[in-house]
């Protein structure tokens, strides 16, 4: 039998619903996940979003890791089994190891048959470039077209969301213990965005409500301004205001044609928590639509990390 033309892989941080997974044929490379010793990989393989968030609830603090060489080895192989060329899609750089091991194992293993892409970005935001590339490839799009896709779209996909607490940054050591009391008894929430492939707060709010006006606020810049029609709401076990921020912004005039609603995996998770709810969309952000008095750029690189 012939081999197709093109296969899709990505890394498991892209968060992508597996029923949307199978339909597309997405090789999927899980990142690591540890709790105390016990390695778990997820992404449908061993524990569900819902179990993960359950066990953060429950005290317990997993460490996150770059996938193996050996595991993006074993998915690249299986895809070009099937297919001539393979693109692999991964966690920006500057978030984590994972871009440059498979880069590692496409320099050491492969020829031109295998493209990695740094997406620049991570989670659900990665399925901004992914979902529609996966799209353009089932209507018969090219190698090329879905790089030139790639390339147009990818400076301008943004992320707004916040956290509802401050607990998992402090606990991941992305925030020092100082801020972390001091925002706590004030009840602040951190706000979340990216800004040149780095995961950074443009400021924090008071309370839950606070966090909403400023989703609000975001959502009628969005309406007003966004270049794709796809915009996905993510959430971190944090359905009903997920829904609520869903909602406001289809119900908005110039709303994008496409509002998905997905879960956000343990990952960025692991970092931010339950409650996190957030925005991504390919358009423009300023930090003037939300800024707030009290700046913090809180994240550190994977890399620095240990992944």
């Amino acid at each position: 039998m012939a081999k197709k033309k093109l296969g899709i892989v990505a890394d498991s941080t892209c968060d992508m619903p597996p029923d949307l997974i199978k339909k597309y044929e997405i090789g999927i490379v899980p990142l690591k996940m540890v709790f105390d010793n016990d390695e778990v990989r997820y992404q449908g393989v061993d524990i569900t979003n819902e179990r993960f968030y359950q066990r953060l609830i429950d005290g317990e603090m997993p460490t996150t890791g770059a996938p193996s060489p050996k595991a993006f080895k074993e998915v690249i192989d299986k895809k070009l089994e099937e297919y001539e060329e393979v693109l692999v899609f991964c966690i920006g750089n500057k978030l984590s190891a994972t871009y440059s091991t498979a880069s590692m194992v496409k320099k050491q293993f492969y020829d031109d048959r295998v493209t990695v892409i740094d997406t620049n970005t991570l989670s659900i935001t990665i399925s901004l470039i992914l979902l529609p590339a996966v799209r353009m490839l089932a209507d018969g799009a090219s190698k090329e077209e879905i790089l030139a896709f790639v390339d147009k779209t990818r400076p301008h996909t943004q992320v707004f969301g916040g956290a509802s607490t401050l607990k998992y940054l402090h606990k991941g050591g992305r925030l020092s213990r100082a801020s972390y009391l001091i925002g706590s008894l004030l009840h602040l929430k951190p706000l979340v965005s990216v800004d040149e492939g780095q995961v950074v707060s443009p400021g924090k709010v008071r309370g839950v409500d606070g966090l909403m006006d400023h989703m609000k606020t975001v959502a009628g810049k969005i309406a007003e301004n966004h270049l794709s029609e796809l915009v996905i709401i993510g959430h971190c076990a944090n359905p009903e205001k997920a829904k609520e921020a869903f909602d406001y912004l289809k119900s908005l005039p110039n709303a994008p044609k496409e509002v998905l609603l997905w879960d956000i995996g343990p990952v960025i998770g692991t970092h931010l928590g339950p409650g996190t709810i957030g925005y991504v969309w390919v358009g423009e952000f300023k930090e003037e639509w939300v800024k707030t008095k009290i700046d913090l750029r809180f994240w550190k690189s994977d890399d620095e990390k240990e992944n």
